[in-house]
C-alpha cells in the first residue's frame, strides 16, 4: 500500500485518466468478458464456451436466467463481434439447463438439452450460434 499514490494523484478525485495504468489498456477478450456484465460475459457466468476441446484456449462466459437466452453468442453486450460465432469446440456448464443451435434466435440444429457439467461438442463442434437457458 505505501506505494500506492507515489505518482502524487489527487486521491479525491477519481479520474482515470490521472492514473498511469497500462493495464487497463491490455485487458484481452477473456477478462473483457467476464468485467461486461449479462449475457455475453459476465461475472459468475451459468455456462463457459471454449474455442478448444478439453475446456482450452480462448473463452467466453454467458448468463441467463430459465426461458431466456443468448439470441446470438458472436455478438457482445452492445453487439460488436467479439469472435465467437462457429468457434465453440467444448463447453462447461455450471448451473441451469441449456440448449445450444446452430443458427441465430434459437433455430437450426440443436444440441438437444445439457445440464451441468463438461461438454465436448463432436458433431456440434464449431457450430454454435446461440444458447437458450431452459432450465
Amino acid at each position: 500500500m505505501s506505494n500506492i499514490n507515489k505518482h502524487r494523484v489527487d486521491m479525491n478525485n477519481n479520474i482515470l485518466a490521472q492514473l498511469n495504468l497500462s493495464a487497463v489498456n491490455q485487458l484481452n477478450d477473456e477478462v473483457a468478458a467476464t468485467c461486461s456484465g449479462g449475457g455475453v460475459g459476465g461475472r459468475n457466468p451459468d455456462v463457459i464456451l471454449f474455442k478448444d476441446p478439453g475446456e482450452k484456449g480462448d473463452r467466453l462466459g454467458l448468463k441467463s436466467k430459465k426461458g431466456k437466452g443468448i439470441a446470438n453468442i458472436g455478438l457482445d453486450n452492445e453487439g460488436n463481434p467479439n469472435g465467437f460465432n462457429d468457434q465453440t469446440s467444448s463447453i462447461k456448464i455450471i448451473r441451469g439447463r441449456w440448449n445450444f443451435f446452430s443458427d441465430s434466435n434459437f433455430k437450426g440444429q440443436s444440441t438437444g438439452v445439457l445440464g451441468p457439467g463438461n461438454y465436448a461438442l463432436g458433431a456440434n463442434n464449431d457450430d454454435i450460434t446461440s444458447a437458450l437457458r431452459v432450465g
